[in-house]
């Protein structure tokens, strides 16, 4: 074979191979992700998570468990039937791409309320596995808090306190979150939302 057919052929299968072709910014334009999750994943509609910044282990371990039906609570069934239209290949390709995105900025809100929930934090041992007030996960496969939408993280909160969403991960978080009261989980979440990604 000569140096230019050997060339072409090698071209001809990078160009064939979907992990290597996918392209994280295109999938998320075409499967209508920013509809939900904003521009780059970053500003996203009310009840739904900036996914910008996110370690790309726990994004694609998100979509998997999603396509799965692992996870399977309300707030992500509207989910399962866009990540159904994905491949294997194309999850990775998102996870990589919106891991590369800038974090939204933190929220502001009621300091009062931040105040407790820092508190609170430190209380129920959440630096363990999310950091110093949610800037740096102990894993990739843990997400960050800090910066998150303040009413996404009151819902999936209490999803894992009432053990509405019981993935493995979940149940690992259950027993920290499990008495929290609804006014708890508020201030849990204020104080996580106004935090800035470091």
């Amino acid at each position: 074979m000569s140096p230019y057919a050997l060339i072409a052929a090698v071209l001809a299968a990078l160009a064939a191979s979907p992990a290597l072709a996918a392209d994280g910014k295109a999938i998320y334009a075409a499967k209508g992700c920013q509809a939900c999750h904003g521009e780059n994943g970053a500003k996203p509609i009310a009840g739904s998570p900036v996914l910008a910044g996110q370690s790309p282990v726990y994004l694609l371990r998100q979509m998997n468990e999603i396509a799965s039906g692992v996870r399977s609570s309300n707030p992500v069934k509207v989910m399962k039937p866009v990540i159904d239209k994905t491949s294997p290949d194309d999850r990775i390709a998102l996870a990589d791409w919106l891991a590369t995105q800038k974090p939204a900025d933190p929220q502001s809100g009621n300091k009062a309320k931040a105040d407790q929930g820092a508190e609170l934090f430190d209380e129920k041992g959440c630096i363990g596995c999310h950091g110093p007030d949610g800037t740096k996960p102990l894993s990739p496969d843990y997400p960050y808090l800090a910066g998150q939408r303040k009413d996404y993280l009151m819902v999936q909160i209490k999803a894992i306190r009432d053990e509405i969403r019981s993935t493995r991960r979940a149940r690992m978080m259950a027993a920290n979150v499990r008495k929290l009261s609804d006014s708890e989980v508020e201030q849990l979440a204020e104080f996580l939302s106004q935090n800035k990604r470091k």
